[in-house]
Formats: C-alpha cells, sequence, structure tokens
C-alpha cells in the first residue's frame, strides 16, 4: 500500500495554499488547505502538517501494532496541537492574524481507515465501484443541507459552499471529528482539497476517473486534470491510496 498526492496551483491563484504530508512507513496521511480569505494560508497549512513531520520523527517504531482507538488518540492530539501553533503564531504576528487552514489526517491499514477532519477538505472511499464520502464539511452549506433547507444536490453548487464553520488556527480551541471507517481489500481511499470536489462536483465522474485508470498515478493525474478543465479556480489536490 503506498501513497500517490499531486497538488497543482490551478488556473487563477497566484500560490498553492495546499499542503499535503505522506508516511508509508506508518500509512499515515494529511492534506491541508490554507485559507486564502485569511493571511498566509500556505504557512499555516504548512505549520499544520510540520506536527505530523514531527510525530513521524519522534516515533522510533512504525505504529503498526496500534489499534483504532490509539490511532484515533494520536490523530486528534495531532490536530489540537496543530491547532495551537497555528493560532499562536496568527497571534503573535500581525502579519499572519487569522491565517487558517482545513486539516484532513488519517492512518489506513488492510481493515479500518482512523481519521481526524476540520473543515471541507474531504475523504472517499471507492468500494465495491461505489464512491462514498466519509468526512462531513465544517460548513454553512452542510449546515443547510442537515437542517432541510437544501438538498445535498444544491448544496454541491451552493454559491456559499466555501464558507467553513472551524478551521485550524482561527480560535483557541477546535473541535475536530475524528472516526473509523472499515476498509477491505481492494478499496481506494481519496483525500482531496475542495479544489477538487467544487469542481467535480458529481461523484460518479469522480468515481469513473478513478475507476478507469490503470494505476493511482493515472488516476491523481486525470483527476487533477479534470478540475483544471473545468476552470481551476483553486489550487487542487490529490492523494490516493488503494487498500491490499
Amino acid at each position: 500500500m503506498n501513497f500517490v498526492a499531486k497538488t497543482d496551483i490551478g488556473a487563477l491563484r497566484e500560490r498553492n495554499e495546499d499542503s499535503y504530508f505522506v508516511d508509508d512507513e506508518n500509512r499515515l496521511f494529511a492534506i491541508a488547505d490554507g485559507m486564502s480569505g485569511h493571511a498566509r494560508g500556505d504557512i499555516a497549512s504548512r505549520l499544520a502538517l510540520q506536527v505530523f513531520e514531527e510525530w513521524v520523527a519522534e516515533t522510533p517504531n512504525p505504529a503498526s501494532d496500534l489499534g483504532p482507538i490509539k490511532r484515533l488518540e494520536i490523530l486528534q492530539n495531532l490536530a489540537i496541537e496543530a491547532n495551537r501553533r497555528v493560532y499562536a503564531m496568527g497571534q503573535d504576528s500581525h502579519q499572519y492574524h487569522r491565517m487558517g487552514t482545513t486539516l484532513t489526517a488519517g492512518f489506513v491499514t488492510p481493515s479500518y481507515l482512523a481519521y481526524v477532519h476540520v473543515g471541507d477538505s474531504r475523504l472517499y472511499v471507492l468500494h465495491n465501484d461505489i464512491l462514498t464520502q466519509v468526512t462531513i464539511d465544517d460548513s454553512l452549506v452542510q449546515k443547510m443541507v442537515d437542517k432541510g433547507e437544501i438538498t445535498p444536490e444544491e448544496g454541491r453548487v451552493h454559491a456559499k459552499r466555501n464558507i467553513i464553520t472551524q478551521a485550524i488556527g482561527l480560535a483557541e480551541e477546535v473541535s475536530p471529528t475524528t472516526d473509523v471507517c472499515p476498509l477491505s481489500a481492494g478499496d481506494i481511499v481519496l483525500a482531496c482539497t475542495d479544489g477538487l470536489h467544487d469542481l467535480i462536483t458529481d461523484d460518479t465522474e469522480t468515481r469513473d476517473i478513478i475507476s478507469s485508470a490503470s494505476t493511482l498515478e493515472e488516476a491523481s493525474e486525470n483527476l487533477i486534470n479534470k478540475a483544471l478543465a473545468y476552470g481551476g479556480t483553486d489550487n487542487v489536490t490529490v492523494l490516493l491510496t488503494s487498500v491490499d
């Protein structure tokens, strides 16, 4: 099980504020989408993922013997520490005031995905040719969907779909979502920023792009190229891995 990750600045942005981190040995990944509406989202996303890099560097042996509860505890603690660091830098420097980032990270094992999630980057699992969104966006539009004010389909193209309700670094405290999703041999895990799912709004199309590719490398390239073909209005990051 190896990760394939790609990022692209897109067609309109001056810098790429997305970041990603993968550690094949621990089967750990993380993606972060810095918020362009706040100061230096690129700094925020890199600072958040630095916490994961440090954890790997400080962990002497691969975390293969950890159970799901311990993995979730690790992920939650890392997310909280990422929030502390990004928030502290924003408080200490006017240049970085109110910077923030999404964060979606997880451990992939042969039988489950343990993940932590803040913001509107997403996790999907492709199982038996069905692509299922695993995470729930921390967003204004998701709240509208939950209240029955709009349908999920309307939410995918809603003008306010980019307004998120929490992010790493915007407040002194954050409430990450953690959970476990079962996996089976042959499943494919997709993690992506909104530069992908805001442009490829039909999950069936995303599924078909992944399923029709001969390799995960090809699938990741085709997903990014499709997002660019639809306008490339944002940075786009795609991370894929398959379960043996």
